[in-house]
């Protein structure tokens, strides 16, 4: 039993790495996949609720790369730190995306990114995009208009970057109520024990 313990105190100290840290770690495996849509394409699998064989096969295969062992360990641990923070509706989940110093218009590219893998990972599971609950269908389909999103519009001035702030808010709060939906637990918005902040 105290080995279960200390795999589950390790687990809930394990923390996403940024989005610089990832990439370099994808550049240096030779993976041209952007790291907010890997990230994406990740939870997608994850919310989907289906068993998965050789997932890591559709990174590989896009990058027309082999896979080694510091890169499954990578995807790996990405893999179980997103399932445990979307699991435990942890507010640590975070969409792996380039930090502030970058410009807007990178943002919100790889904010769309991220939504175009997230969409990616459902559909590798074959799950359609409507969910089984009006709500978590409209989110959806939310996703799927910000996948579209014409990025290179983004002006860098105040207003943009508080609605870009808003809508990554908005995917993260998305992506945990498909997460719930489809695996058939309380919304996160009818959770009265969930604390956010």
């Amino acid at each position: 039993m105290a080995y279960f313990t200390r795999v589950y105190s390790n687990m809930t100290q394990a923390t996403l790495p940024d989005f610089t840290e990832l990439n370099l770690t994808l550049a240096n495996n030779g993976v041209k996949q952007h790291p907010s849509e890997l990230h994406g394409i990740i939870c997608g699998i994850i919310c989907s609720n289906q068993s998965v064989n050789n997932w890591e096969t559709l990174v590989t295969d896009l990058s027309d790369i082999k896979s080694n062992d510091d890169l499954d360990t990578t995807l790996q641990n990405l893999y179980q730190i997103s399932d445990h923070f979307l699991n435990e509706f942890l507010f640590d989940f975070q969409l792996i995306l380039p930090d502030d110093s970058e410009t807007l218009p990178t943002r919100a590219e790889a904010l769309t990114l991220w939504c175009q893998g997230f969409l990616m990972g459902l559909q590798f599971a074959n799950i359609t995009v409507s969910g089984s609950n009006k709500d978590v269908n409209e989110s959806l389909k939310d996703l799927v208009e910000i996948a579209k999103m014409n990025y290179e519009a983004v002006v860098a001035n105040e207003e943009d970057e508080e609605a870009y702030t808003e809508l990554a808010e908005y995917v993260r709060m998305a992506v945990l109520d498909v997460y719930q939906d489809l695996h058939h637990k309380p919304s996160v918005a009818s959770d009265p024990n969930l604390n956010l902040h």
